[in-house]
């Protein structure tokens, strides 16, 4: 089989899409029978043999832009597994730099800010437990920035999210100006890649995200180019939510830069519906009555401000209405 795609990038030469598929069918096949069954060993050399082969970046660009993006923060895995409010406006972003784990857009260590263009996409991606104490932050873009972002797209079928069918009619202008031979190439690239983003996960497989999540990392983790131009984020349909609604992972240093916190919201779950059955149900979960919110924050001394006054006067509100029901 083939080892890369590209044979020569000064003329242009790439392998045939024939021997591209038949390498992308020998990962297919590995991705399918599960990654996390191989030993550590395996798996490093595995990742190597891809980004070896996989040794042309390339992106597209749609015209659709996200005009607001909810994070859902589970306060369980800060402070110490407390059922606390958060304090830094840190908390709300992506974890450290070596803290994470496998992602779908993030290898092992690498910092993604993940959400959702929707407030119920992202209860689904994290379902919080019973008990949980999570914090809902509500971004846009700020005035006068841009998030270059690439988008994720099935490239023969329109998929259900309107952000994907953008992407993909805006693929079937870009054929037009491409070289037959290697829009094959494109197109299987493309399809292989479409599946891994959009492949079934289990929490405790996180290895399974190899392929996305190696793409992910050389698109939003490089530098900027000789001219300055760097990707921020990957846009891609919602797993959890049958891949109609849609998921933006951004690279974390640039979150304060180019999105504006508006607000957040403090949760205490009381109950849970995730029937995946039936993604789009009304009551996904149900919250205690006891809601904080604030648009307050303090960004150089990285504080949120809660209105205790008003946490206060709510608490005395519902503790006289239940007494007295």
């Amino acid at each position: 089989m083939i080892e890369q795609v590209v044979i020569d990038y000064k003329i242009h030469k790439y392998n045939s899409a024939k021997d591209v598929k038949e390498k992308l069918d020998y990962f297919r096949k590995l991705s399918n029978d599960g990654l996390h069954k191989l030993t550590e060993q395996e798996f490093d050399n595995l990742k190597a043999e891809f980004i070896k082969f996989q040794n042309v970046i390339f992106t597209l660009f749609a015209d659709t832009y996200p005009t607001k993006l909810f994070r859902v923060t589970n306060n369980k895995y800060l402070y110490n597994g407390q059922k606390v409010k958060l304090q830094k406006v840190t908390d709300l972003v992506g974890p450290p730099v070596g803290k994470s784990n496998h992602g779908r857009c993030n290898l092992k260590g690498e910092s993604v800010f993940y959400s959702a263009l929707d407030f119920k996409t992202a209860i689904w991606e994290t379902r919080p437990e019973i008990g949980d104490l999570i914090t809902v932050s509500e971004w846009e873009i700020k005035p006068g920035e841009k998030l270059n972002t690439h988008y994720i797209f099935h490239p023969t079928l329109t998929t259900t999210n309107k952000e994907s069918a953008g992407a993909y009619y805006a693929w079937l202008q870009s054929k037009k100006e491409i070289n037959p031979e290697l829009v094959e190439v494109f197109d299987e690239l493309i399809l292989f890649l479409t599946e891994q983003y959009m492949k079934k996960v289990s929490d405790d497989e996180k290895q399974n995200y190899l392929f996305s999540a190696n793409y992910s990392s050389r698109l939003i983790q490089q530098k900027p180019d000789n001219n300055g131009f760097k990707i921020d984020a990957v846009c891609y349909p919602s797993v959890r939510m049958e891949y109609g609604l849609t998921n933006l992972a951004i690279f974390n240093d640039c979150v304060f830069d180019k999105l504006q916190l508006n607000k957040i919201t403090v949760y205490d779950i009381g109950e849970t519906n995730y029937d995946t059955n039936n993604v789009l149900t009304e009551d996904l979960i149900k919250v205690s009555p006891m809601i904080i919110t604030t648009s307050n924050f303090d960004f150089e001394q990285n504080k949120i401000i809660y209105d205790l006054d008003a946490e206060l006067k709510l608490a005395i509100e519902l503790h006289e209405k239940y007494n007295n029901s």
